[in-house]
């Protein structure tokens, strides 16, 4: 229960983002409900008076009824626009906020997290995040305010009997709050099923040629049906808590006006009451419950809302894996122009075990690198810290004379171009994945990369470069997909290029070709190469022997040949 008021509250404090909208709205929202029992309540006035005094002039109760319709319409409608205008406003600034933090953490701050996590937080959690600032928000204001007005109302026209009604109200409401635990599991089931509904969903399509082949559609099918009825299932036990909500609800109100039905009928005949009171009174009695019973409606969902509240939190404070703020205060060295330095460099992961350690390493224009070792290593880990996605734990990394640490990390990257050894391809056009890496880049220079990656007949029988290429660029196969990645190498015209094993994917008959053109691109920039396949060895001119975070040996291609650590890796590649 704290948990699920926690995570609610913790979305109180959004509403700073556009607070003198959310008083208006709140404001509106209440002439809304006021006005509504209004109309109701002179419409029964207008009625009783005409028939238990037909002579009696009802202009006044038919001006204050059109005044009260007039104004129910204008509040109606305010309420409806400055509620939503406030809910989509503090969307907005969350959705900001969530992939500012998506860009802060990324790529290894995401580690661990499932796509469909973060997805389902960057998008239906936040806007389920709608209905509280929408709907329940505003109407918690209102089920407290709008009840005591509607029983002082009652109170002043049949006494202190009208206080009545407030049993029903505080009973109604407390319901819901009493059974937080129990929503918030619910909350917490639902998203997790439907993220879970999500992901399997996605890999179902995306892999539909793998399950084919493998003779692997009906077990999966019958995954996404099981996970289907676990959602529903969970859907079925909110919508029979939320029954018994709204019949006790219900109940409470039935048993509060038939109450004051009693005691009024008993005063009327008694003489104490005038009989004109009554019909009006119950009306009220009976209205005078609306906002709670509203507030009632929406806090069958707070658990649902703190579960999303909290999948959102969890993005939103995770750590950070480098600070975002330069240190200014790092010496620079001399005569390393356009040179990555690794001096005494030690990195652990939150384990403490060691992944690198006493890693000590240049490389500039003239002497690129490639790093070789078998998996785990610490090749992936080096790159990292390279690219800075990491910063070291002991010792530094130097580029142009500066810590890395001195350095913003989005504007040193600008300087940067990696090729992975599995190249994404985005959604779109050929074009639009070329300008990621050079923005308003040229035909010419498009096409001039196309050609250094050999893959500019390709894309001229497909249709050019506003050819689109399917999500995820499955209309291509990998070893285009990998010639596309290192064509946005070749237009970024990088300071820093980082290559893992660049030539995976790539027809043995182009290896050789592509392998010198990249050796170009190269030629006059700091390189490092991660690789395991020779052709992407003799890419660099120097080669470094990682072993257990360890530097093993380092020197040429034909220096090492005869170490055993690195005849083992190549195998049968070294003749």
């Amino acid at each position: 229960m704290k948990n699920t008021i926690k995570e609610v509250w913790s979305l109180m404090s959004m509403l700073r983002e556009c607070f003198p909208l959310f008083i208006a709205a709140t404001i509106v929202t209440a002439f809304s409900q006021i006005t509504t029992v209004g109309v109701a309540v002179t419409s029964v006035g207008i009625s009783t008076s005409f028939f238990t005094n037909q002579d009696s002039s009802l202009t006044g109760l038919f001006a204050l009824l059109f005044s009260l319709v007039l104004v129910n319409a204008i509040s109606t409608l305010l309420d409806v626009w400055w509620s939503h205008e406030v809910a989509y406003r503090i969307l907005h600034v969350f959705r900001v906020h969530i992939y500012k933090a998506i860009k802060r953490i990324a790529p290894l701050g995401l580690q661990g997290k499932r796509t469909g996590d973060v997805a389902s937080a960057a998008m239906n959690d936040a806007e389920t995040l709608e209905w509280f600032y929408a709907h329940t928000a505003s109407t918690a204001i209102c089920a407290v305010l709008n009840s005591a007005v509607f029983i002082i109302a009652l109170c002043v026209l049949i006494g202190s009997v009208g206080l009545i009604m407030a049993l029903p109200i505080v009973a109604m409401i407390l319901i819901p709050l009493f059974l937080l635990d129990i929503q918030g599991r619910q909350g917490v089931h639902l998203r997790d099923a439907l993220v879970e509904l999500r992901v399997t969903g996605l890999d179902s399509i995306q892999g539909q040629r793998e399950l084919r082949s493998l003779g692997m559609v009906a077990q999966q099918n019958s995954l996404v049906l099981q996970i289907t009825k676990t959602v529903q299932h969970v859907k079925n036990r909110q919508t029979i808590r939320k029954a018994w909500e709204s019949a006790f609800s219900a109940i409470a109100t039935s048993f509060g006006s038939i109450s004051i039905l009693v005691i009024l009928t008993g005063r009327v005949l008694d003489g104490t009451l005038d009989a004109k009171l009554l019909p009006v009174s119950i009306v009220l009695a009976g209205m005078s419950t609306m906002p709670a019973l509203t507030l009632v409606g929406m806090l069958g969902r707070v658990g649902e809302i703190g579960a999303c509240a909290h999948r959102i939190r969890l993005i939103l404070q995770a750590k950070d894996p480098i600070p975002s703020v330069p240190d200014t205060n790092l010496p620079n060295y001399q005569n390393e122009k356009e040179t990555l330095v690794a001096q005494n460099l030690e990195f652990s992961y939150e384990s403490n075990k060691p992944v690198l350690q006493g890693i000590n390493l240049s490389a500039k224009p003239e002497l690129s690198l490639a790093l070789v070792g078998k998996s785990g290593a610490g090749k992936t880990t080096l790159a990292n810290l390279a690219m800075r996605f990491l910063d070291p734990t002991n010792g530094q990394v130097r580029f142009n004379g500066q810590n890395l640490r001195s350095l913003e990390p989005d504007t040193y990257r600008e300087s940067l171009a990696l090729v992975p050894q599995d190249c994404h391809i985005f959604a779109g056009t050929i074009r639009q994945n070329l300008e990621l890496a050079k923005e308003n880049s040229t035909d010419a220079e498009m096409w001039e990369a196309l050609r250094a990656a050999d893959i500019d007949e390709l894309v001229t029988s497909l249709g050019g470069l506003d050819t689109r290429v399917g999500d995820r660029g499955t209309t291509l196969s990998g070893g285009e997909r990998q010639r596309i990645g290192i064509a946005r190498a070749f237009l970024r015209n990088p300071q820093v290029l980082i290559l893992d094993e660049p030539l995976a994917n790539i027809d043995p008959f182009l290896e050789v070709s592509i392998a010198e053109k990249i050796r170009k691109l190269r030629s006059d920039r700091t390189t490092i190469v991660i690789a395991h396949r020779l052709a992407s060895i003799r890419i660099a001119e120097q080669i470094v022997l990682l072993d257990s975070g360890q530097i093993a040996a380092a020197g040429t291609h034909a220096e090492l040949k005869n170490n055993d650590l690195y005849r083992n890796l190549l195998g049968n590649q070294i003749q």
